[in-house]
């Protein structure tokens, strides 16, 4: 009975701290002895003082805690990454959009130069935008580094301290005859359970009450007395995307960060190689595709000096990362090709000992061979010299968006002209002309000679209308003013690949004229077409304009942020109900406490008096014989 008043003052006393599990005694009656009159009662013993805990319900409260934490750290840093694209006040779009209009008031007045310098500067703003927003996310990535290396800590302080207590508990129930040391057994476990906050473990107990704790794939952080200690190295193909590793027992480390479940760890790992990788590939492939578009259509034209369009941004190269644990000579490139079928994913570049394989890492695509491979507007190339092993890593678009830079500076350097000028004679007859001519090359341009178009009812052959081309580019166009005078497009491809779109009723003889634009300065048919950039399909298969890639983006993240905050809600109610149900068996009842007080205190004041008169009838027995 003052075993059992110990054991519930202990409880009592206990029932605030964190992970203590309620301890009950068990008694058993002790074997009676035989006398004349049958077997009589020897009284009653305590087995053992038991611990009130279920290994089951300890494993699905640390496994709801991994989950938890790993939803609710991707929910608190993809939450983060949406605010900063997001942003309505000074954001990505709303310069976007400042940048176009700054151009339609270029195209409104294009001889003006307080409107190009104004263009400029909203330019140079669209640029430090670009950048500022890269180097925000590069922040977060810096974040993640920090996080990782203090939880790094924290999980190499708990593993030691794990080794350190299954040797007190194998020394404890070494020196108590197998009895179960239940304080210890709660630090262990509380140890345990918060371990799993940082990282998903797998834990599998030893015949001698000590514990094996397992992480990623199975590799051992703690065994026994031993542990293994958790380390950060850097990325194979980028030094600050830092891997998570293991060191074991021979001295080497191995990556596991693909393999991390549950906890801090995964959420922080999850957000920066699935929501924050994939945010930057497509900031990146706005930036490019910025880029590349505007400079193709800058080149079209013609600045206010006459001169042809040079490149308005400077042209952004894609990266390629060697593995820097490569061994061989050979060295891989990539140019790209065709803006409008680039994809926002990287490569992975492999050397199988006689192949090359090349991983797309957003869908799983392999593509086998030598190289070059032409795929999704690029041209990936590989020099020989690889050993079994090797690999790159081809980054198209990725921090492409840091790299935004303007190469003029002038604002005379806008393209906004059109390289050809078109004109109908004054002597023709008819009212035949050139609406409109937009060439989409340079080739051929500027023209040597004037280039005339001459009509002719016959110009086919006989009763075949149309016109013939001639002044270095000879040819025919077949015209019939008689259901085509509302317009006809036709594109010819030596003129710059020019889209010319005649019109009108012509006479015979009537000559329309293709010339150089000599005097552009008021021309605005370049500029226009540079405006309407804004809202064509130039990237993604050209089916997303700028502002449809960029609400793309905002929109994917913002979705990943929903599924992340659902998920953490559901995981934090699993997690409630496993820790009231261990909380159920475990903890400390003060009302049943106080029962089992009364109850123990009785009993024992009982027991007393059956001491006390045994001891009466005792000293009775001896008085009767003195």
């Amino acid at each position: 009975m003052q075993k059992a008043l110990s054991t519930t003052g202990h409880n009592i006393a206990n029932v605030g701290t964190e992970g203590y599990s309620r301890q009950t005694i068990n008694f058993e009656s002790r074997e009676a002895g035989a006398g004349s009159g049958g077997f009589v009662g020897n009284g009653v013993r305590s087995a053992s003082i038991d611990r009130q805990y279920d290994q089951f319900l300890g494993k699905e409260l640390r496994d709801n805690t991994s989950a938890a934490t790993h939803f609710e750290t991707l929910s608190l840093m993809s939450g983060k990454l949406d605010d900063l694209l997001a942003q309505e006040e000074g954001g990505l779009a709303t310069q976007f959009e400042r940048f176009f209009g700054a151009l339609q008031d270029v195209a409104n007045n294009p001889a003006a130069t307080p409107e190009r310098q104004v263009f400029l500067g909203e330019a140079g703003a669209l640029r430090t935008q670009f950048e500022q927003l890269d180097n925000a996310l590069e922040g977060l990535n810096e974040q993640i580094n920090v996080r990782l290396e203090t939880i790094v800590q924290e999980v190499n302080s708990i593993a030691k301290n794990l080794a350190q207590i299954n040797d007190k508990i194998d020394s404890a129930r070494a020196q108590a005859g197998g009895q179960q040391p239940n304080d210890l057994l709660d630090k262990r476990d509380l140890m345990l359970q918060q371990l799993s906050e940082y990282i998903g473990v797998v834990v599998t107990e030893q015949s001698n009450g000590s514990v094996n704790v397992l992480v990623g794939t199975g590799q051992p952080l703690v065994v026994g007395t031993r542990f293994e200690a958790l380390t950060l190295g850097p990325g194979k193909y980028d030094p600050v995307a830092l891997e998570i590793e293991i060191e074991q027992a021979a001295g080497n480390s191995v990556p596991i960060t693909d393999s991390v479940s549950g906890g801090v760890m995964q959420g922080l790992v999850r957000f920066r190689d699935e929501t924050l990788k994939g945010a930057r590939q497509e900031l990146g492939l706005l930036a490019l595709g910025v880029t590349e578009t505007f400079n193709a259509q800058q080149k079209l034209g013609l600045d206010l000096n006459g001169q042809p369009g040079v490149n308005f941004f400077k042209p952004i190269d894609s990266v390629v990362a060697p593995d820097y644990q490569n061994t061989g000579t050979s060295t891989a490139t990539v140019v790209v090709n065709d803006i409008s079928q680039v994809q926002p994913t990287d490569y992975r570049l492999y050397y199988n000992g006689a192949e090359w394989q090349l991983t797309n890492e957003k869908s799983g695509a392999i593509t086998t061979g030598q190289g070059p491979f032409n795929l999704d507007g690029l041209t990936i190339e590989v020099t020989a010299g690889a050993n079994i092993g090797d690999s790159y890593l081809v980054r198209p678009a990725f921090r492409a968006a840091s790299f935004v830079e303007l190469a003029v500076t002038l604002p005379s350097s806008l393209a906004a002209a059109g390289p050809l000028v078109s004109s109908a004679s004054v002597a023709n007859g008819g009212n035949a002309k050139i609406n409109s001519i937009e060439n989409s090359t340079v080739t051929g341009l500027p023209l040597t000679g004037d280039v005339t178009l001459t009509y002719s009812a016959n110009a086919l052959g006989a009763g075949q209308p149309g016109f013939t081309l001639t002044g270095g580019v000879d040819g025919t166009i077949a015209y019939n003013p008689v259901n085509e005078s509302a317009g006809k497009t036709v594109v010819l491809d030596n003129l710059g690949g020019s889209t010319v779109t005649l019109a009108g009723t012509p006479q015979e003889g009537d000559v329309l004229t293709i010339a150089n634009n000599s005097s552009g300065s008021g021309d605005n048919r370049n500029v226009l077409r540079m405006a309407g950039l804004q809202n064509t399909g130039l990237l993604l298969g050209s089916t997303a304009s700028y502002q449809d890639m960029l609400s793309g983006t905002v929109s994917s993240v913002g979705i990943q942020t929903r599924q992340a905050e659902a998920s953490a809600e559901t995981q934090l109610t699993l997690q409630r109900q496993a820790e009231q149900s261990l909380n159920a068996l475990s903890g400390v009842n003060l009302d049943e406490e106080a029962a089992n007080l009364l109850k123990f205190q009785q009993a024992y004041q009982a027991t007393a008096q059956v001491v006390a008169s045994a001891n009466e009838m005792f000293n009775t027995l001896i008085a009767a014989f003195r």
